[in-house]
């Protein structure tokens, strides 16, 4: 019997004895057959003493009872299995159930703007999502008044929505800003989004607008003093600033002008030059509330610069002012020196020629104003020239010969005086409007340096 293999009636396989149970089970899933005599339902064992030690009984030796695995059982365990495989569907099928719930998705949720050369950056795009089978109303805001989106509101139903950001940099000073777009829907259970924005700009607004003025080659500093000598004998440039002093407007800058003397210091060369007048009349501007910046601008062709003042006014914006005394090497030979006034606007183009106008005389800090005004001047000296011809002529006419009243020679002679009266009328007229003064240029300018 040791040797035997019982197998088991139902399905056929080993039937394995389990001395513990006094019973032999069959091990196939399936059939789960138990045999056990009542003794080994009840823990005891009748023949105990009649079999040996180390043989278990076989199904000939008593009784045995068939036992089948219950069908409570079998029920309880299809219904753990089936509530696992149902937890496992659940969880793989999750994503798609989530649309139920009204959900907004903002992407990307941060912006960066870069404006390194103050030529402004290109707008973004952010996208908005309804992640929910039910319509949100939306709508974007935002605080920075250099921040325009579009469109700012909406509906979202299942497709998507795309936005347009867009900064303007031309008013903001240099640095890093910061600011958030907030996008709303009142249904979305996630509402609102906050988008962060940030604008990073490494040139000022009023550095911009002096490069777009003044051309290119232009260095604008704050709070720098120039390296640049006042006199020969070494003495530097020594700028005081007035951290109260303010921008004025165009009429304030001229009356500050015309009683301010540094225009009557003397000119003395290598001693008291540009560089002085120059500091002269920022430190005293300054020190009046007004805020005045040193200006260099180097002359092509020339080894030494020229120096003089700017100041932003609030109506016309930037006005050059050149103080500098009586220079000689300035003034026109047209012009009548005694009665020329030393304060000058300034006119400054890199490229172009370094212009000026008496104060009194300049009615516009445009260079085109100052191109207008030299043309009127180009013209006045050409018409001067054709009158004292014509004088000429006259002279010459009248002097050759006698005049007999009604001749043909005294005729002529009164065309000529009534033409020669007209264009000495029209020459008092332009100069009249174009003042006592004109200023020699003193160059090309080839680049310009302000500090403020």
């Amino acid at each position: 019997m040791r040797n035997t293999i019982i197998r088991c009636p139902h399905c056929g396989r080993q039937l394995h004895y389990d001395p513990n149970m006094d019973a032999w089970s069959c091990h196939e899933p399936k059939c789960g057959l138990l045999l056990r005599t009542e003794a080994g339902r009840h823990g005891q064992d009748k023949n105990a003493g009649t079999r040996g030690h180390n043989r278990p009984p076989g199904p000939s030796d008593y009784d045995w009872e068939e036992e089948r695995p219950r069908r409570g059982w079998r029920l309880f365990t299809g219904l753990v299995i089936l509530a696992v495989i149902t937890a496992l569907v659940a969880m793989m099928m999750s994503p798609l159930l989530w649309p139920q719930t009204p959900s907004l998705h903002v992407s990307p949720t941060q912006l960066l703007f870069v404006d390194d050369a103050g030529s402004g950056v290109m707008p973004q795009a952010i996208v908005l999502r309804n992640q929910g089978r039910v319509t949100l109303e939306w709508e974007v805001r935002s605080d920075a008044s250099w921040l325009n989106v579009e469109p700012t509101s909406g509906t979202l139903e299942a497709d998507l929505q795309v936005l347009t950001v867009r900064v303007d940099t031309t008013g903001l000073p240099e640095g890093t800003h910061h600011t958030g777009l907030t996008v709303a829907a009142e249904r979305a259970h996630n509402s609102p989004q906050i988008i962060q924005v940030q604008v990073h700009r490494t040139t000022s607004a009023e550095i911009i607008n002096v490069k777009n003025l003044i051309g290119p080659n232009v260095d604008v500093y704050q709070d720098v003093q120039p390296p640049y000598m006042a006199t020969p004998l070494g003495v530097p440039i020594e700028l005081v600033n007035n951290d109260e002093a303010v921008d004025v407007t165009w009429n304030e800058l001229m009356d500050f002008l015309v009683a301010d003397p540094t225009d009557e210091s003397p000119y003395i060369p290598g001693l008291h030059m540009c560089g002085a007048f120059a500091q002269q009349l920022h430190n005293n501007a300054e020190s009046a509330g007004i805020r005045s910046a040193w200006v260099s601008i180097d002359l092509r062709g020339k080894e030494i610069g020229h120096a003089l003042n700017a100041f932003e006014t609030l109506d016309r914006g930037l006005v050059f002012v050149d103080c500098t005394g009586a220079d000689a090497t300035v003034i026109s030979p047209a012009a009548d020196f005694s009665g020329c006034d030393h304060d000058k606007i300034a006119y400054v183009r890199t490229g172009r020629e370094y212009g000026l106008i008496s104060l009194d005389r300049a009615e516009s800090p445009k260079y085109t104003f100052y191109e207008q005004y030299s043309r009127s001047w180009d013209k006045y000296l050409a018409d001067l020239e054709e009158f004292n011809l014509q004088a000429q002529e006259y002279n010459e006419f009248v002097s050759s010969r006698s005049l007999v009243a009604g001749s043909e020679d005294a005729r002529h002679a009164q065309w000529l005086y009534n033409e020669l009266e007209a264009a000495r009328v029209t020459l008092e007229m332009q100069r009249e409007l174009l003042g006592p003064c004109r200023w020699n240029t003193l160059g090309i300018v080839e680049s310009v340096r302000i500090y403020w």
